[in-house]
């Protein structure tokens, strides 16, 4: 690699890449812990509140998929080999396996429960959102555990 301003920078940049990746997962993680109790909520009272929530979710999981892209891009181009590995591969897929759960599973169960406040509806949005939100977090957990994979720590 040849010592160009670019590749002077790279480095940097792949921190700061690196960084936003890892706060827009926690904050996907975090958001997601409150949903159901908002949705409960939401139940209880008649009416449904939450909806920043949702769109916090709904960007923070999207940015997290696009930080992690733009991280093993970065990565490789500065040399990683760990990143050509099957763990990487396999958390990228779940990444995106994340986003479809948010925008397949729990958004839609969302406006289901708002759309439905004081019906059946809303208790199938309800659910929809707690499954939703299980599945991801099992995923978010599986992917987590997918960083430490060959790096001495787990498979070493």
């Amino acid at each position: 690699m040849n010592s160009s301003p670019a590749n002077v920078m790279l480095p940097l940049i792949h921190t700061v890449v690196l960084a936003l990746h890892v706060l827009f997962a926690a904050s996907w993680f975090g958001l997601g812990l409150a949903l159901p109790s908002l949705a409960r909520a939401a139940m209880a009272r008649g009416y449904a509140e939450g909806g920043r929530v949702m769109a916090s979710m709904n960007g923070s999981v999207v940015l997290f998929y696009v930080f992690a892209l733009a991280n093993w891009i970065i990565g490789r181009r500065l040399g990683f080999e760990a990143y050509d590995a099957w763990p990487y591969h396999a958390a990228l897929t779940l990444g995106l396996v994340l986003v479809i759960i948010q925008f397949a599973l729990i958004l839609p169960g969302w406006r289901k429960l708002v759309n439905g406040t004081g019906t059946p509806d809303a208790e199938a949005g309800r659910r929809r959102i707690a499954m939703g939100v299980g599945l991801g977090h099992l995923v978010w957990i599986a992917t987590f555990v997918l960083m430490y994979v060959g790096r001495g720590v787990i498979g070493g």
